[in-house]
């Protein structure tokens, strides 16, 4: 989770709009964190646990799942 923040922080302070990807179980520690770095409204998708030792074909299943939640987190919508 540290990494994808400290990256994120550093495309945001290029203006770069981002999401963070968060599994629910690290959620809060995400949040913490972006706060620490001075983003504390650092956009973050929680998506289900696990994630990294899913096999590619369910990884891919997630995030076509959390699509919506991401270009709705990009955009301030709350729908496509």
């Amino acid at each position: 989770m540290s990494c994808s923040v400290h990256d994120m922080f550093q495309i945001e302070r290029k203006d770069i709009p981002t999401v963070t990807l968060c599994t629910e179980g690290f959620l809060n520690a995400g949040m913490r964190q972006a706060a620490m770095l001075g983003i504390p409204g650092l956009r973050i998708v929680a998506i289900p646990f696990p994630f990294a030792s899913l096999p590619p074909e369910q990884a891919r299943t997630r995030g076509t799942e959390s699509f919506e939640a991401i270009v709705a987190a990009l955009t301030g919508s709350s729908a496509l």
